[in-house]
């Protein structure tokens, strides 16, 4: 009887296969992370150089264009990033599966083994994978983290001066008893607003502009981004884009990040539904500066909202801040019960230089370093885990992590355990020393 060779790549060809792919998608990655890099630097110079220009004038034509150049490049790029970071992760998921077991000579292959084919019982249908923002979305807006601090705006000068602006100031409430120890009620909405009220809202900023009461227009336009629900603030910054002050309807949008992320997220949701694409992209810029312990709150309320793909977007931008802030935004999420986000980050984190990479191992604590190593050795060539593990040689715990990490799977693991052989370095934890005690003489 002739046996029939089949001609499909074994498993081991099908493996070296992806991880060739895996190392051009990390070379092209790494370039375009660089050029997106440029891209946003020079979008910043141009961001501040239109904001430098006096209010009462209007910027240069051709800056704008240019600033329009360069922030469509920056989007471009940063949509291609993002889908070769999603078919790295995809190829690294499945380099990291294990091999299916190949049957004896003469031994019939279960069926759950075959692929193509379906088994009763079980599901053909894919695990959702993350969500990708739509590439002309005009939000994706990076900038520096602290370009915006987020401060509570305050509240003692609204009733007369907002309120003055459009209606009848409302006498203040009589002093409450004590604060009983039973938890406060939660906060009513803020009340929505007539659009003759906005009207005469929008009107009063736009007058103290042109008498040149530029500070109490601007003072007006903060309080009313915080203090105005979603709806009535995305009117307003309408109202303001058509006749108002130049660049009020942007200082309002981005005004609204100082509100609580449901309020900043709803008012997001408003400007998109209301065509302000301008104003959204601000806005959205001014999330990224969001502080560290308020990251898991509004990644919640972006959830809650539906606007996943906006919440993988700040994960993945979060992912090139720098080494410090990106060691306390994963202990944030990780303390808050999100160490799915915190695992993300820290793979959206591992692109840098691997000096970055052991301050960044050597910054986190519990178990986020265990975490981020066990990434690097998912991902990394032995070339770079081997300088990776020269520079946690002098801490015991990192290297024994990284070790436990290759020795998970030595034969995948084998090229670069031999490499730090070859380096001098071990290829086993490191045992706890014993001392012995002399005997004590009197």
């Amino acid at each position: 009887m002739r046996i029939r060779r089949t001609t499909e790549p074994t498993a081991a060809a099908q493996d070296g296969e992806d991880e060739q792919q895996a190392i051009e998608l990390r070379s092209e990655l790494d370039e375009l992370l660089r050029a997106r890099q440029y891209a946003g630097q020079r979008e910043r110079r141009l961001t501040e150089a239109v904001r430098a220009v006096p209010e009462r004038q209007y910027p240069d034509p051709e800056l704008l264009r240019q600033l329009a150049q360069a922030r469509t490049l920056r989007e471009g790029l940063g949509a291609r990033c993002l889908e070769l970071s999603e078919q790295l992760q995809a190829l690294e998921d499945r380099l990291r599966q294990p091999a299916p077991r190949q049957p004896a000579p003469g031994q019939s292959v279960p069926r759950q083994s075959v692929p193509g084919q379906s088994v009763p019982g079980q599901s053909d249908t894919p695990l959702p994978g993350p969500q990708r923002p739509d590439p002309q979305r005009p939000e994706q807006h990076p900038g520096p983290r602290h370009s915006m601090p987020r401060q509570p705006m305050p509240r003692q000068p609204m009733g007369a001066r907002f309120d003055d602006a459009h209606a009848p100031a409302t006498p203040p409430a009589p002093p409450s008893a004590p604060i009983p120890p039973t938890p406060p009620p939660p906060p009513e909405p803020p009340r929505r607003r007539s659009p003759a009220e906005l009207t005469a809202l929008a009107e009063r900023i736009t007058a103290l502009h042109r008498r040149g009461a530029t500070e109490e227009s601007a003072d007006l336009v903060a309080q009313a981004a915080v203090l105005l629900p979603p709806p009535d603030t995305t009117r307003l910054a309408g109202l303001l884009a058509r006749g108002g002050p130049p660049g009020a309807s942007v200082r309002l949008a981005r005004g609204a990040a100082r509100g609580t992320p449901e309020q900043a997220v709803g008012t997001l949701a408003e400007l998109r539904r209301a065509g302000l694409a301008e104003e959204a992209a601000e806005l959205f810029h001014a999330l990224w500066s969001y502080p560290a312990d308020a990251l898991p709150a509004l990644l919640a309320a972006l959830e809650r909202a539906g606007q996943l793909a906006d919440g993988a977007t700040l994960l993945w931008e979060w992912g090139s801040a720098p080494t410090a802030e990106v060691a306390a935004l994963a202990a944030a999420l990780q303390g808050s019960g999100r160490s799915a986000d915190a695992r993300t980050l820290l793979r959206q984190a591992a692109g840098r230089p691997t000096a970055d990479l052991a301050a960044l191992a050597v910054s986190l604590a519990g178990p986020l370093p265990a975490v981020l190593l066990r990434e690097l050795a998912a991902a990394r060539p032995p070339g770079e885990l081997v300088r990776l593990a020269a520079a946690l040689d002098g801490r015991p715990e990192l290297y024994g992590e990284l070790l436990a990490a290759l020795t998970a799977d030595v034969d995948r693991h084998r090229t670069t355990l031999a490499a730090l052989r070859t380096a001098g370095l071990p290829t086993t934890p490191a045992e706890p020393r014993r001392f012995r005690w002399g005997r004590r003489h009197g």
